[in-house]
């Protein structure tokens, strides 16, 4: 229904892009404001532009081709709106304070000039963001629990948000196995969305599995699900989902963790070693799955031993208060992607108390990770693709 809400602002705005850039391309040179020049860039710009669409609802191969180049599009197509935005309003401002005629058209030197560095700025910044999207950083954090353990410390590895799909390559996997790896961690977390919608989008998923299973750690590896692990039609970001089926993920997403050596944890709460405690809840997505009603904070970790740390993985970091007060120790999420492109990173620290990194809430820490993958626009900029290594210290209170 959003899609469709959305789809006469999507029209509009990329026609004023269309025919900024085509009459940028006609003022370089008579040649490109030819009849069949601009004929052919209409093609190919309606091609670009109506790929979100077409990536809905093809199928097989030719559904992962306009999947894939539909996600590079909207990336590019954000920063040529912005960038060229802001030159044309940047214009009329300049105009008003000369007192100068807003309507009046450029010259040919001025529109050059200007659409054109804005152009170059945009594509500029989407070469970044894809080449920037593939690498793989380690961001280091340490927590410090006042309970007893006889475990001195734990070091966990944090995975989130990998979105398995039509933007990962299996290269892109053996470089989020390697960062774990390089961590020797005593624990994994994937804190959700290790999916993105569509289990046929995984790259040779049998390889895949088997890259995750050769991660070695002492006590194993631990996932819970995200808004993304489930089977449904995206378009543009919106789904279609339907008020009669309950959200569902699909079966051969379970296989996949199994034969990756990842426990899944459903509203479910394992005790470590008789040493800590590690929850996973459902996401909020799913509050109906299989006739299971999502736990609130208070019931999931009701009954537990709270002189054991207590380590809860929730993919949205959306019941922090609440888990604080249920009396977890440290809650791991993911979900936000730090906003994953400029300048959605300022935007997500206003709707999340911790949108991204580390924040101490009573006797509670939560950690936020930016995610290992990404989605939708194939790139980041302002952010980093990341692996979060958490060391946990216990010192019980004296």
């Amino acid at each position: 229904m959003g899609a469709v809400l959305l789809s006469p602002v999507y029209i509009l705005l990329n026609i004023y892009l269309a025919v900024r850039i085509q009459h940028w391309f006609a003022v370089l040179h008579p040649i490109f404001d030819s009849y069949w020049f601009t004929g052919l860039f209409s093609i190919l710009y309606a091609f670009a532009a109506l790929t979100p669409l077409a990536a809905a609802f093809y199928h097989g191969k030719l559904k992962a081709w306009t999947k894939r180049i539909s996600n590079y599009w909207l990336g590019i197509l954000m920063y040529l709106l912005l960038c060229v935005l802001f030159i044309d309003l940047a214009r009329i401002l300049v105009r008003l304070l000369q007192h100068r005629d807003v309507f009046q058209p450029s010259d040919a030197f001025e529109y050059r000039v200007t659409i054109g560095s804005g152009i170059a700025a945009a594509v500029a910044l989407s070469l970044y963001g894809i080449r920037h999207a593939s690498r793989i950083k380690i961001t280091r954090y340490e927590v410090t629990i006042p309970k007893s353990c006889p475990i001195p410390d734990l070091k966990i590895a944090l995975a989130a948000d990998l979105h398995l799909g039509y933007n990962t390559k299996l290269l892109h996997i053996q470089k989020i196995r390697n960062a774990i790896s390089s961590i020797h961690p005593d624990l994994v977390v994937y804190a959700g969305d290790i999916f993105d919608n569509e289990f046929n989008a995984v790259p040779k998923p049998k390889k895949a599995a088997a890259l995750f299973a050769s991660i070695k750690t002492t006590y194993g590896s631990f996932a819970c699900w995200g808004n993304h692990d489930i089977e449904e039609v995206i378009l543009a970001g919106f789904t279609f989902d339907s008020q009669e089926r309950a959200v569902s993920c699909d079966p051969r997403m379970v296989q996949f963790l199994k034969k990756a050596d990842i426990r899944l944890l459903e509203d479910e709460t394992v005790l470590i070693q008789n040493a800590f405690y590690l929850s996973g809840r459902l996401d909020a997505s799913c509050k109906e799955k299989s006739g299971t009603t999502r736990l609130t904070p208070a019931e999931l970790l009701l009954g537990l031993d709270r002189s054991k740390p207590l380590i809860v993985m929730d993919h949205q970091p959306s019941s922090l208060p609440e888990l604080s007060e249920a009396g977890a120790d440290l809650v791991l999420s993911g979900h936000t992607h730090d906003g994953q492109i400029f300048p959605g990173n300022l935007t997500t620290r206003i709707g999340w108390l911790n949108s991204y990194g580390k924040l101490v809430l009573g006797s509670m820490t939560s950690i936020v990770t930016s995610g290992a993958g990404i989605w939708g626009p194939a790139m980041r900029v302002g952010t980093s693709s990341e692996i979060a290594e958490i060391v946990v210290k216990f010192n019980p209170p004296r």
